[in-house]
């Protein structure tokens, strides 16, 4: 693929066909001297599909925010699943991922060898995007479906203001409460109080990216936070960063 002169992060919708299971297409790429876009990758609840280097990573579901190291010139094109859609494409329970970075011929064989050589003789960032939402079609072909219930419970979850305890998730979706755990588990590879905090902080920093004027106090009741200081904890337990510092932070899909 060619290489680009700076920093950038682009994102593209995701085909009919695959847009309950992915939310985004999606192409980045170092500058010169390796700066980023941004310095960090905040935990989605999601799973990537990432070709860079000639290799096909899968990256999966980050419990807390990852470092980008400065490398120069280097691009990145990769197709991100929604909350719990990953595991029954790859054929393995999320929770296997969880905070990995791996090859992805280490999950997916000899499937991915003729993905890959598609990849390489990709014209720009966008066909390579769209060679691996093609191979989502073709790996999905065989595969059982995605666990309706843990969707509707990341759709419960991430409603505005939303409190469930597991209890009332639990008996919502007709399930126990072992039950809803261990699916969340297979599923999104977390369980669904920690997911919850991951979508919390998406809608804090999405809101926080909207304007710089609102306070942080009510910028934690919008999101969801109990007050300024739950939110002020919860930042830095999952980002090493403050509020503030990410007050205007990229907006991603997830």
């Amino acid at each position: 693929m060619p290489q680009l002169a700076e920093a950038s992060y682009t994102e593209w919708p995701a085909a009919p066909v695959l847009c309950e299971r992915l939310a985004c297409l999606w192409a980045a790429h170092m500058g010169e001297y390796g700066e980023p876009h941004v310095r960090r990758i905040i935990p989605d609840g999601c799973i990537d599909l990432i070709f860079s280097d000639g290799d096909l990573i899968i990256a999966g579901p980050d419990t807390e925010s990852v470092e980008l190291h400065a490398v120069p010139n280097r691009s990145f094109v990769g197709v991100r699943f929604r909350s719990g859609q990953a595991s029954s494409v790859l054929g393995l329970p999320a929770s296997e991922l969880l905070d990995l970075r791996i090859s992805a011929q280490e999950v997916l064989g000899d499937r991915v060898s003729p993905v890959l050589d598609r990849l390489a003789a990709a014209a720009n960032p966008r066909a390579a995007a769209t060679i691996l939402e093609q191979a989502i079609v073709d790996w999905s072909r065989d595969r059982a479906p995605a666990d309706a219930l843990v969707a509707r419970a990341v759709t419960l979850i991430d409603a505005p203001r939303a409190d469930w305890s597991i209890a009332s998730l639990a008996n919502e979706l007709g399930l126990s409460e072992r039950q809803l755990r261990r699916r969340f588990q297979h599923a999104v590879g977390y369980g669904p109080k920690l997911l919850e905090r991951v979508l919390r902080l998406r809608r804090f920093i999405h809101a926080a990216s909207l304007t710089r004027s609102t306070s942080l106090a009510e910028l934690a009741a919008e999101a969801g936070y109990a007050d300024q200081p739950h939110l002020t904890r919860e930042c830095r337990d999952l980002t090493a960063l403050t509020p503030t510092q990410l007050l205007g932070y990229p907006v991603t899909a997830a």
